[in-house]
């Protein structure tokens, strides 16, 4: 009996045709942001995690779904930076505790641009030169529009890159939630600018997954409009115009279980006070400048297919010209499935 034919040689053989690629299709070269990028991103790597507390992502939903992300941020100071660096005691009588709730609300208008609204309600604990000042309410109002220019492609290392713009109302100014006017939320809030105080941010954000790996880093400018704030009630209005801040964020993301949704992530977080303002009005604010950068720990974990839940702590690690604090935080992120037959992740 002869031997039989190797499995290639059995039946009828195959028509001359083009020869068949050694890699997947999606290893030649895809489009930045168009249909064949995104089925290649949706075919890789990318299970559903809460991610990074500090910092929004690059990637967007799909067009049509809707995802709602709870946190719940706290500031507990405890000292103050010098000019220099240093670290000293607060100031007689001094103290503060904050607590911040924010409901950020993300809608996918098509697959690469997003809508974000960000409401959030704020707690005030704290008494300078012998004033308290105590209560909640709602925190000024930031919302806006977000494109990503560039899908990360999952066979090279481009990642992807996404821009935002974002414009913040003075709600607590209007409304009267007593919040130092002037003053900043927890350095862990994004966008960060000074209560009462009219802004608009631009924010340039960058992702890439590489299993079981997630980087993360987005980078944000805020200009604050200048205007008439009153330091405390009762006081004359005064013109202020505050520097513009720069914020940073850095994170890398280490999935240990797809399934469940467990990770651990290191986020580095920092803002800046610049002494300078780019609409070329000079700064009479003080202090003119400050720094400030921390490190936070963090663990995930997915409560329901649906449900994925976050916990971490804001460490100090530098800072000068501004109040050193400890800052905890929680979130709890929701995602609504949209018009496509299963959930996908952004």
């Amino acid at each position: 009996m002869p031997p039989a034919l190797p499995p290639a040689a059995k039946g009828t053989p195959s028509l001359p045709g083009p020869p068949q690629p050694a890699v997947p299709v999606h290893h030649r070269p895809l489009s930045l942001n168009g249909a064949d990028a995104i089925a290649a991103y949706r075919n890789a790597w990318n299970p559903l995690t809460s991610g990074p507390d500090l910092m929004p992502q690059a990637d967007t939903l799909p067009e049509g779904e809707f995802n709602v992300r709870f946190f719940m941020y706290g500031r507990f100071t405890q000292a103050q930076y010098s000019d220099s660096g240093g670290i000293t005691g607060l100031p007689p009588g001094y103290s503060q505790t904050q607590l911040l709730d924010l409901f950020a609300m993300f809608y996918g208008l098509d697959l690469n641009t997003e809508l974000v609204f960000l409401p959030s309600v704020i707690t005030t604990f704290s008494t300078q030169g012998g004033t308290s000042l105590n209560g909640a309410g709602l925190n000024d109002l930031s919302f806006g529009i977000k494109h990503r220019w560039i899908i990360q492609d999952p066979f090279t290392g481009r990642p992807s890159f996404t821009t935002a713009f974002l414009v913040t109302l003075p709600t607590t100014s209007w409304l009267g939630t007593p919040v130092p006017v002037g003053g900043l939320p927890p350095i862990n809030v994004v966008p960060s600018t000074h209560f009462g105080t009219p802004a608009f941010t631009g924010i340039a954000m960058l992702r890439k997954n590489m299993k079981p790996l997630r980087l993360i880093g987005d980078l944000y400018y805020t200009l604050s409009i200048p205007g008439t704030i009153s330091a405390t009630a009762g006081d004359a209005p005064v013109f202020s115009q505050f520097g513009d801040l720069v914020q940073y964020r850095i994170g890398i993301e280490d999935v240990v279980d797809d399934k469940r949704g467990l990770g651990f992530i290191l986020e580095i977080a920092g803002l800046s006070g610049l002494p300078f303002s780019v609409d070329g009005l000079p700064v009479n604010t003080h202090p003119s400048s400050f720094n400030l950068m921390g490190v936070q720990p963090t663990i995930e974990y997915n409560l329901t297919p649906r449900l994925a839940a976050s916990f971490g702590v804001l460490f100090p690690a530098f800072g000068n010209n501004e109040y050193l604090a400890t800052t905890p935080n929680f979130s709890l992120w929701y995602y609504f499935q949209g018009g496509q037959d299963h959930l996908l992740p952004r």
